[in-house]
């Protein structure tokens, strides 16, 4: 579905043939980290690491970005070469639900080669750390990231005998045994489970609740129909007079004016930074100006986005009329316009 408020948009939409790749991806990945090292053994700790840490951080830093992000996400600030892109909050977790999918699927094939792994080969679990030398603190540690699943999966909790018998001293390889170097298998299932996917599938419950809500409160896009004489319904918008923006900044689009602002005549990497100048001190408002007859464009609602992400909670739009304004189709164009981007109308 799309939504010509932005909050829903096709273009968001990963495509069909990702799905299956992310199991692929997830299955060759599990493939590969369980490879034997030229010891002989796997290390339990940089598999946690590998398959539960570096994901939970990556869902605690995907929610983050997508509950408080206010700017372009990183990956369109990339060195010089912008994406000039100001993503609305419903976009953001809209993307969210995607990615969080998408990993979910790649999560899924980690398990499945995990499993077909167990199956078809002999793996051998160890343990080896350069600071983590004592008979206590691993136990702990381990103990402590079983604590999720300990009251109904003792099995997936590490021991101290598990522990004492799985070591790895790489000096002296024939130290420990290998009668329990399989018995780390249910503790790393179980952590793939608590610290891979199911915190991944709670952001993405969290994003379709927070998308759906969203979708809810917007206006949603114009809807012609016969009713009322085949008009337009256009989207609400609050309206104000001219006179409640004085000492507002007031910034032409496509228009002229003396001792005024002009944006959309330039490269759109110049508006850019004229626009950043204009809000290195953000004013309390922003009114823009644009020619009735020219049709709203992408373009100014990237601008729009960026005076809203810099601070400035009061924009309105002024629609400047002339002789071959057509009210009936220009002015209501915009007035939609307004309205999808939260805009206060502003008349004479």
């Amino acid at each position: 579905m799309t939504h010509s408020n932005g909050i829903t948009d096709a273009r968001l939409q990963l495509p069909f043939w990702l799905w299956p790749l992310a199991v692929i991806i997830g299955w060759l990945i599990a493939a590969a980290s369980l490879s034997y090292a030229p010891g002989g053994r796997l290390n339990v700790l940089w598999l946690w690491w590998l398959w539960a840490g570096i994901p939970l951080l990556g869902t605690l830093a995907a929610a983050g970005a997508a509950a408080f992000g206010r700017d372009r996400p990183w990956l369109f600030r990339w060195g010089h070469k912008t994406l000039h892109w100001y993503p609305k909050p419903g976009q953001r977790w809209h993307m969210l639900i995607g990615l969080q999918s998408f990993w979910l699927l790649l999560g899924l094939g980690m398990i499945l080669g995990f499993l077909t792994l167990l199956l078809f080969t002999d793996l051998a679990f160890g343990w080896s750390s350069t600071l983590l030398d004592g008979d206590q603190s691993p136990l702990r540690l381990l103990q402590w990231l079983a604590a999720p699943w300990a009251w109904f999966w003792s099995a997936a909790v590490p021991d101290a005998a598990l522990l004492d018998a799985t070591r790895y001293v790489r000096i002296d390889p024939r130290a420990s045994g290998t009668e329990r170097a399989g018995d780390w298998w249910p503790f790393l299932m179980a952590s793939l489970l608590f610290y891979n996917l199911v915190p991944r599938a709670l952001l993405a419950v969290v994003g379709v609740i927070r998308l759906r809500q969203l979708n809810a409160q917007s206006p949603g896009p114009a809807i012609r129909g016969t009713s009322q004489g085949g008009g337009a319904r256009l989207a609400p918008v609050a309206a104000s007079p001219l006179s409640a923006w004085d000492g507002a900044l007031v910034i032409n689009w496509e228009r002229h004016q003396q001792g005024q602002p002009t944006l959309g005549g330039e490269l759109w990497s110049d508006d850019e930074l004229q626009l950043e100048a204009l809000l290195a001190k953000p004013p309390a408002a922003v009114l823009w100006q644009v020619p009735a007859n020219r049709s709203p464009v992408g373009e100014l609602a990237d601008l729009v986005a960026q005076v809203r992400n810099a601070g400035v909670a009061r924009q309105g739009l002024r629609a400047v009329v002339d002789a071959q304004t057509q009210p009936e189709r220009h002015l209501a164009s915009w007035r939609q316009f307004a309205g999808e981007q939260q805009l206060q109308w502003v008349t004479e």
